[in-house]
């Protein structure tokens, strides 16, 4: 099977959506304000409209009257979102629609990227859809992802992987955002080790040093502390002076926490090393910051509780000066 004919499957699932605005039915598809913990406001129904819009776009043509609903219940939603973005609805509906002078300006002024992209790139949209003969793989894996089918997205990558070169940092880390974003973070330690290969070809000091410390909090984030201390190990025996109070070696020292904290037989080896380094950035107002200051008491309560108070009140005074900034 073709990616064109898995995509044109994806696709006829979505024709409920469109029986039901035929019908006067919006339910699914109209604006409604969610509310993200961590990311603010947002649409509930932006992706079942994405499927309606996608569907519109290869499958079925709509009535004008429906595209304009669509089109206000897009721009709502850009004039609420607290992610500031333009997005593919309004693409695709700028597309079938061609709106009007009026319609235009509500979009540019519905936020701060649309103010910014939205008019600039209004005739690209006009030219930006592929007909469904000639749609490429990464469009279908693009918005299997964004309608939220995650199992044709997970069909569409397994195709894309299949001739997929990785011949180069960029393909590396192209694989690695979408088997991070499919949950599949699994079957990136190739990836990040290739990375690091081209890293060390490279000679390039900051790139080798910076492919260590992805790969070092890759096998962390996977539970294999094995593998994440012997590439800490093995970072840890260069001259890493040149990173000292930058966020690299921050990040480098917060996994040696985490390290400890898994309670690895070399648990003792590595607080040795990072207790030098935590005085030293403790010296700067700037040199830690909260999840690293945690993790150190934390670590501390293990290995070494007699400096344990030393980082506690370190950290007290660290939380004044930044409550009074």
């Amino acid at each position: 099977m073709s990616h064109q004919e898995l995509f044109q499957i994806m696709l006829h699932s979505f024709e409920c959506y469109y029986q039901q605005v035929m019908n006067g039915d919006f339910s699914q598809v109209r604006w409604s304000e969610g509310h993200h913990e961590t990311y603010g406001i947002y649409d509930i129904n932006y992706a079942n409209r994405l499927k309606l819009c996608c569907y519109l776009l290869y499958c079925q043509n709509a009535p004008e009257e429906i595209l304009i609903r669509l089109f206000e219940e897009e721009c709502q939603n850009l004039e609420t979102n607290s992610f500031q973005g333009i997005g593919e609805n309004i693409k695709i509906l700028t597309y079938l629609l061609n709106p009007s002078p009026e319609q235009i300006e509500r979009v540019k002024n519905a936020n701060f990227d649309c103010a910014c992209g939205y008019e600039f790139e209004y005739q690209e949209y006009l030219n930006y859809f592929q007909t469904l003969e000639n749609i490429d793989l990464e469009e279908c894996l693009d918005l299997a992802y964004a309608t939220d089918e995650k199992e044709f997205a997970l069909q569409f990558l397994k195709m894309l992987k299949k001739d997929y070169p990785l011949d180069s940092v960029g393909h590396c880390r192209h694989l690695i955002y979408w088997n991070t974003n499919l949950d599949r973070n699994q079957e990136n330690e190739l990836l990040y080790q290739k990375i690091l290969d081209f890293a060390i070809e490279s000679q390039k000091s900051d790139e080798i040093t910076s492919a260590y410390l992805n790969l070092i909090k890759f096998y962390i984030e996977q539970k294999n502390f094995k593998k994440a201390y012997q590439e800490f190990e093995t970072l840890t025996e260069w001259d890493l002076s040149d990173w000292y109070g930058v966020n690299f070696f921050r990040n480098l020292l917060e996994c040696a926490l985490e390290l400890i904290l898994a309670d690895i037989p070399e648990s003792e080896f590595v607080w040795r090393w990072a207790k030098p380094h935590l005085k030293r950035e403790m010296k700067n107002i700037h040199g830690m910051y909260g999840n690293l200051y945690q993790k150190a008491i934390q670590a501390s309560e293990k290995i070494n509780p007699a400096f344990t108070k030393t980082i506690q009140e370190s950290y007290q005074h660290w939380k004044k000066i930044k409550a009074l900034q």
